[in-house]
């Protein structure tokens, strides 16, 4: 695809499972100008993965500026902090002089978040994972809506999950507060495309923690949970008998924020494998 005329905002960049990075070097190798993002380890309580080493950021633009052929700035940012995320989107509108879409690619799993059980999990649990898995996802999208309404309309795209669509077992918070991520984009898509604001969600299943760099502690947990090896709960879960990777749900993302998705919005695009939703 031919993304030349696009400036974009990454923001989820370097966390795991990899999504946002693969995302990037994509968007980067269509020709996109870039400003990526990611949530920077400050030792502000667990956040499971949804905080990242700054030097990893700094590793993930150093790829992406390769993949560009020129330099991709990096800022750090809370997504949960609705004046965190507004002022990058200021330096992002300031690099890039615009802005054309926004992949809103945050997230958080983990035990301090809500993984597992929803009869057992504990109020802090259950509002950090809400806080890392609802709210930081309407307040990029919030944020971005007047740059991209100046730009003459745009995209957003979104992380969701194929926990959202369906109801897993022990799958915990991420699962609710990713089925009210669906609900948030169809209704941002009514409100938001007469604007020419496109919204849509990628909800991925299984993407396979293929870089060590990159895990998936949440898949793994359930297949643990069901006594399998991660390869075998893979293959009997999903129709195309193993998981996916990062690059596969990326592809998805470049399409949704590309002129060849210009009529797709308000749609919550499953990226699984032919499991049903």
């Amino acid at each position: 695809m031919d993304l030349s005329a696009k400036a974009i905002l990454v923001v989820g960049a370097a966390r795991p499972p990899g999504i946002g990075r693969a995302t990037a070097l994509r968007l980067a190798r269509a020709g996109a100008r870039l400003v990526l993002a990611d949530a920077v380890d400050v030792s502000q309580g667990d956040a499971g993965t949804g905080r990242v080493a700054a030097a990893k950021l700094a590793e993930v633009a150093a790829e992406v500026s390769e993949a560009a052929g020129r330099p991709v700035a990096a800022f750090p940012v809370d997504p949960t902090d609705p004046a965190s995320v507004e002022e990058l989107v200021a330096r992002a509108v300031g690099e890039l002089g615009r802005l054309d879409a926004c992949c809103n690619l945050v997230g958080a799993t983990g035990p301090a978040l809500g993984d597992g059980p929803l009869a057992a999990t504990g109020p802090d649990a259950w509002q950090r994972g809400l806080d890392w898995n609802l709210t930081a996802a309407w307040l990029i999208a919030r944020a971005c809506v007047p740059p991209l309404t100046a730009a003459g309309g745009g995209a957003i795209v979104t992380l969701s999950s194929y926990a959202g669509l369906t109801p897993v077992a022990d799958a915990g918070v991420v699962g609710v507060a990713r089925a009210a991520v669906n609900h948030l984009t169809a209704a941002l898509a009514g409100e938001l495309g007469p604007l020419g604001i496109r919204v849509n969600t990628v909800c991925p299943l299984g993407v396979h923690p293929g870089d060590p760099r990159f895990p998936n502690p949440g898949l793994v947990r359930l297949a643990e949970r069901e006594g399998l090896p991660l390869a075998d709960w893979l293959a009997r879960t999903i129709p195309l008998g193993r998981g996916q990777s990062a690059d596969e749900v990326a592809a998805a993302v470049e399409f949704l924020v590309s002129d060849a998705a210009s009529f797709v919005s308000g749609v919550n695009l499953p990226v699984a494998g032919g499991a049903a939703a």
